[in-house]
């Protein structure tokens, strides 16, 4: 994977890319310019190229990154060598392996690039909230609050919804994504096959006419 600072960013980090980043923060709560001056000492970008990874399966992560630009997936693969795609994250959102590091253990999922992906990252560590303002206190909050309801709302689709219903909910959820995403990847967030995508856009396509 390349991440040559000079090579990708020969002028420095995109002011759009920072200014979209605290927009993002400021969802959850102000951010004081104080605290925002010490983010932007941390903060360092990195590119992944499509097909490239921000965390392997079997990594101990340690950083987190806002999406400037790009597309990611987090994955895993099952027993049989099957993939599940868990979610997906488009520029403007947050990626981390932050569940296997507040475990201290190894990512069980993988998160890789759809697409040439250009990120603003900052390290994790053991002392990372620790003495921290409280504006961050409640970023980590309200972002681990979504991350709940995301988790739960997925859960409930899989329990209560069959599998068109579920294709109809990610196009109208996602209405970009099916010419950005493989669709044997959309299948694998679908919990379906390929060829069963492939039957439910028949069917679709044909109600239409």
């Amino acid at each position: 994977m390349d991440t040559t600072f000079e090579k990708h960013y020969p002028h420095g980090v995109k002011e759009a890319w920072l200014s979209m980043f605290r927009q993002t923060l400021e969802t959850f709560t102000p951010i004081p310019d104080a605290e925002w001056s010490k983010t932007l000492e941390r903060l360092y970008p990195v590119h992944i190229p499509k097909g490239g990874y921000f965390v392997r399966a079997g990594e101990r992560p340690d950083r987190l990154a806002f999406i400037a630009e790009g597309m990611f997936r987090v994955f895993f693969v099952t027993d049989k060598g099957d993939e599940r795609t868990l979610v997906f994250r488009d520029a403007g959102r947050i990626i981390s392996g932050l569940s296997p590091f507040l475990a201290t253990k190894e990512s069980w999922f993988g998160i890789e690039a759809i697409e040439d992906s250009d990120l603003l990252c900052v390290k994790l560590d053991g002392t990372i909230w620790e003495g921290q303002s409280d504006c961050w206190k409640t970023v980590y909050a309200k972002y681990m609050e979504m991350l709940f309801i995301e988790k739960e709302n997925r859960e409930r689709e899989f329990l209560s919804d069959d599998a068109e219903t579920r294709y109809r909910a990610f196009i109208e959820r996602y209405p970009d994504f099916e010419r950005r995403v493989p669709q044997y990847t959309i299948a694998s967030y679908l919990g379906i096959t390929p060829v069963a995508l492939s039957r439910i856009r028949k069917n679709m396509k044909d109600e239409r006419r």
